[in-house]
This record gives C-alpha cells, sequence and structure tokens, in this order.
C-alpha cells in the first residue's frame, strides 16, 4: 500500500544516541550566515580554541542547523586534528546535512579512535547504508553487534542487508527467537512473506501490532498479509481501528481507504477520498484513490482527469495505469488505452485484468491477432491467480488446524495447497513441519526434499534435512546439507553451528573450528557456539 524509505528510518534512530548533540533531519542548505548565539560567538572571537568551536557546534545542531555544526566542528579540528569528540560530531552533523559520502571519512577517523564506541558503528554503517555500500556497512553493523549483542539498531540493519540480498533464509533464522522491535518485526514478517509463508507473516504482525498498535508500517502489512490470504475481513477490521484510533494521522487514514476501496465499500469509501486529497492535493495515492471511484461511478471525465495526475506523480504504479487504461476506453480514446494498458502489463506482466482489456481495445484497433494473444495470456494467468487464492485459503486452514493442535487435519491441509500449487516451495516445507511434530520422520523427508527440489537454495530445509541425517547417522549425508544451507545462506548461524558439531563426531576438528568461527564472525555471543569451540579447542589439546 505504501513503503517507509528504509534510509529515513536509519536516520531517525541515530540521532536517539547523539545524546546532547540532537541535530535535526536535513534543513534547506544553509545560507551564508551562520551566527550563534552572542556569549558563544564572543567566545569563539576572544578564544577559538576547538571547546569553543565545539560548544558552537552542538548548539547549531540542537537549532537544526547542521552545515553550520559541520563549519564549527571542522574549524575545531584544524586546532585539535587529534579530538577524541569532534570526528563523531563532524561525522554526525555531516550525516544529518544529508551530505553522507563527507561523512565516512571522519567517522571512519573517530572508529579508529574509539573501536568499542557502538554509537559510531552505528552512524558509519548508516552513512554507509545510505551510499549502497552495503558490504562496508555490514562490517560495522557486526562491528556493534560485537559491542551490544543485543543492538536493534545493527540486528535491523544486517537483516536489510539480507532482504536486500534476498537471503530470507537467514533472516528468518536470525530473528526467529529474538525480542523484537517494530523494524525487526517487520523485518521477519517481510522474510516470511517472501518465502510464501504468509500464515507466519501475520502471526509476527499480529503479535508486533499488540505492542505498537498505532504503527502504521505495521498495519499496512497486516492488511496486505491479509489480503494475500483472502482474510478480507480482517483487513479491513485492522485498518478500521487504526484509523479509529487516530483519526488525524492521514497514514492511518490511507491504509484504511486502500481497504475500503479494495473490498468495494464505496458509500464509506467516497467521502474519505475526497477529504484526504482536499488536505493534500498533489499526493498521487489519493489522486488515484479517487480515481478509482469515479471510474467504478461512472464519471470518467472526472477519473481520468485525477488518474492522469497520479500517473505524473507515480509512473511506475501498475493500479493507476491500469484504471486509467479502462477509463480512456470508456472515453473512445483506444490508442491512449493501449499505451496505458502495455505499460500497466510491463510494470506487472502477472495481473490478468489489464491483458482482457488490453484485448478488447486491440480489438477495437483492429489488432485481431494480437488481442488473440493476449486472450490466451489472460486465460493462463487467471488459472494462476486462481491456484494461489486456494492454496493461500488451504495454507491458512492448516496453519489455525496446527494451532488448534490438529496436526493431522493440517497436514492433510497442506497437501492439497500443495496439489493446488506444486511449484511453491514453502508449502511442503510448512508440512515437513507438521509431519515432524506427528513423529513421521519419512514423511517428513520426502516433504522437505520436495521443497529443495524447487528451491534447492531453501536453507531451512536444507538444516532440516541435515538434522534427519544426523539422528539417522548419516554423518556424510548431515554434513553436506549443513553446508549447503550455510552455502546459501552464509549468515545461518545454526546452520555453521550444526556443520562444526558434524565435522566434530567425525574428529575432523580443525574443520570443525574453522565452521564454528565463521558462526561466531556472525554472532559473537552465540552461547552454543563459544560452547562448542571451547570444547573443540580442548579436545585438539588432547589430542
Amino acid at each position: 500500500m505504501f513503503h517507509h524509505s528504509y534510509f529515513v528510518g536509519r536516520r531517525l534512530r541515530v540521532l536517539a544516541f547523539a545524546g546532547t548533540v540532537a541535530l535535526a533531519i536535513s534543513q534547506p542548505l544553509w545560507s551564508a550566515s551562520c551566527v550563534g548565539p552572542a556569549p558563544l560567538e564572543a567566545r569563539v572571537h576572544s578564544h577559538p580554541d576547538a571547546d569553543a568551536y565545539e560548544a558552537l557546534g552542538i548548539w547549531f545542531g540542537e537549532n537544526s542547523k547542521s552545515e553550520c555544526a559541520a563549519q564549527a566542528f571542522q574549524a575545531g579540528l584544524k586546532l585539535k586534528p587529534n579530538s577524541p569528540r569532534l570526528p563523531y560530531l563532524l561525522g554526525l552533523s555531516l550525516y544529518t546535512a544529508g551530505k553522507l559520502e563527507e561523512s565516512v571519512a571522519p567517522l571512519q577517523h573517530s572508529v579508529e579512535q574509539h573501536p568499542k564506541e557502538e554509537k559510531t558503528h552505528l552512524l558509519l554503517a548508516s552513512s554507509l547504508a545510505g551510499l549502497g555500500r552495503s558490504k562496508e556497512a555490514f562490517v560495522e553493523w557486526q562491528a556493534a553487534l560485537r559491542i551490544d549483542s543485543n543492538s536493534k539498531m545493527a540486528l535491523d540493519g544486517i537483516a536489510k542487508i539480507l532482504l536486500d540480498a534476498g537471503d530470507n533464509e537467514t533472516v528468518i533464522a536470525q530473528l526467529t527467537d529474538t525480542q523484537l522491535d517494530e523494524n525487526l518485526t517487520l523485518d521477519l514478517a517481510t522474510a516470511y512473506r517472501r518465502t510464501g509463508q504468509f500464515n507466519d507473516a501475520a502471526r509476527v504482525l499480529t503479535e508486533g501490532m499488540k505492542t505498537y498498535p498505532n504503527s502504521a508500517a505495521l498495519t499496512s502489512s497486516l492488511v496486505s498479509t491479509y489480503v494475500k490470504l483472502s482474510r478480507f475481513e480482517d483487513a479491513t477490521r485492522v485498518a478500521e481501528q487504526l484509523a479509529g484510533r487516530n483519526p488525524h494521522d492521514i497514514e492511518a487514514q490511507r491504509i484504511y481507504l486502500h481497504v475500503l476501496v479494495f473490498n468495494a465499500e464505496n458509500q464509506t469509501a467516497v467521502p474519505l477520498a475526497r477529504k484526504l486529497l482536499a488536505q493534500t492535493p498533489h499526493d498521487a495515492d489519493f489522486l488515484y484513490l479517487n480515481g478509482v471511484l469515479e471510474r467504478t461511478a461512472g464519471d470518467f471525465t472526472a477519473a481520468r482527469k485525477h488518474l492522469e495526475e497520479a500517473a505524473k506523480l507515480n509512473p511506475n504504479h501498475y493500479s493507476t495505469r491500469y484504471n486509467l487504461g479502462y477509463t480512456l476506453e470508456q472515453l473512445q480514446d483506444n490508442a491512449g488505452a493501449k499505451g496505458q494498458l502495455q505499460k500497466a502489463i510491463e510494470l506487472d506482466p502477472t495481473e490478468p485484468e489489464s491483458r482482457f482489456e488490453l484485448a478488447k481495445v486491440l480489438r477495437k484497433l483492429g489488432e485481431t491477432d494480437a488481442a488473440q494473444q493476449q486472450l490466451v495470456l489472460y486465460q493462463k494467468e487467471v488459472k494462476d491467480k486462481s491456484d494461489h487464492t486456494i492454496a493461500a485459503q488451504k495454507s491458512t486452514q492448516a496453519a489455525e488446524a496446527a494451532r488448534a493442535g490438529d496436526k493431522r487435519k493440517a497436514a492433510a491441509l497442506y497437501r492439497e495447497a500443495i496439489a493446488t500449487l506444486p511449484d511453491n516451495a514453502g508449502l511442503p516445507f510448512q508440512l515437513a513441519l507438521v509431519l515432524n511434530d506427528l513423529n513421521d520422520t519419512e514423511g517428513e523427508r520426502i516433504a522437505l526434499e520436495q521443497a529443495v527440489k524447487i528451491d534447492p537454495n531453501f536453507a531451512l530445509a536444507r538444516y532440516q534435512l541435515g538434522i534427519l541425517d544426523s539422528r539417522s547417522g548419516d554423518t556424510g549425508g548431515a554434513e553436506q546439507q549443513f553446508r549447503l544451507a550455510a552455502k546459501a545462506s552464509p549468515g545461518y548461524v545454526q546452520a555453521w553451528i550444526a556443520l562444526a558439531a558434524t565435522l566434530a563426531t567425525e574428529s575432523r576438528i580443525p574443520d570443525a573450528l574453522q565452521a564454528v568461527d565463521s558462526a561466531l564472525k556472525i554472532d559473537p555471543s552465540n552461547s552454543q557456539g563459544l560452547e562448542l569451540r571451547k570444547n573443540l579447542v580442548a579436545g585438539q589439546a588432547q589430542h
């Protein structure tokens, strides 16, 4: 429905570490006059030492003049190049002013001076992440975790990088047993959603909402997840509750309006849509939603105006293009409709309605063969979408049965979902978990092998296969599966530890130490890894 910028989120959270240097988010470019309060200005002119410039810089920062603060700190550093505080303060002020590239060098210098200072690693990681330098940022997030293994900001930074790299399984493995804040809840839910585990995503988000009931981000994600699961009443309920608790919060109202439009509750949606557009007349989202409602009511002229404005502001929004194409078709502008519908298909080739409407337009334009091709694709996509919906419903019912303790019913429902959607790796994995509870080892193995056949890089399934091999005494098979899990998800700590333990049983102590060190590099305070390493070192000494 809408997305919050990862970078802005990081910037806002870093400010909490600034202490007295409460620098605000970037202001317009600093004017030529950076004038502080008279006592500080007098101190700078009468005793222009590093401490005077530091005090002036802190005042500028506290008064949202980030670039002025940076100038003051730079002046102080010229007088005292080895200052223990000024490099950090300079980096913070440059970061806050949006000058990420310039902030890196002073922050790196500060890290060199104070390698055990967590906030500096966090700020440097945020700058590097904002610059797209993910590998370097990852190192700094890890450094922060070595100082504080419970750092939510560092865990979130690492999770975001893993998610961007498509390593959803590692995020699930790392965050499943972690105490989650709002951002980590979103990270874990995102990982579950991307692996097709929508019920787990809904569970995590529902739990998060208990702590953060007014979170627009969590609500938006939960609503979208409920829609994926075809739980439309739940989606409406959650959105309506948030909007009711926050009548003046435009983002809460936005989520509610989306649900109303999706569920075709137009009588309630129309006045809300008009009200929100009047408040923010250049919001692409509200222009689009008003256009959809006008199109539905048959007011195609008004719809065209709003949808064209929305497309200019947000040209890559599938639904805006589709609805504009449909509207232009109704206004007999078939050439214009063709262009908009083709753009919609380009943006999202999996949505069938655009192909159906394009086929109608092409037929009107005399392009009969092209129209027929679109109809064939439309029929295939309709079937695919129907299969996904049925599978999601079966999966939801299976999860509910599992929670109620009826594991056999859950297994039967998962099998029905798999039969409908045989190419989804997440479904046989969920079945395997239920079969594990039923002590059906053979059935669990078959399900896990089906999951990795669909997705050979499904690290969680590989890990579970390794556990089964280990239990049956097949250490060679276990080693192979744990290696494949760690290769698919290099940050998967448990896979490295399991590999180390397996190698230890084969008396391959150097290899085992290498594996456990890989785990501890990721999670230095992991108690299981530390204990295993201690035993391995002791065993090596005995030999």
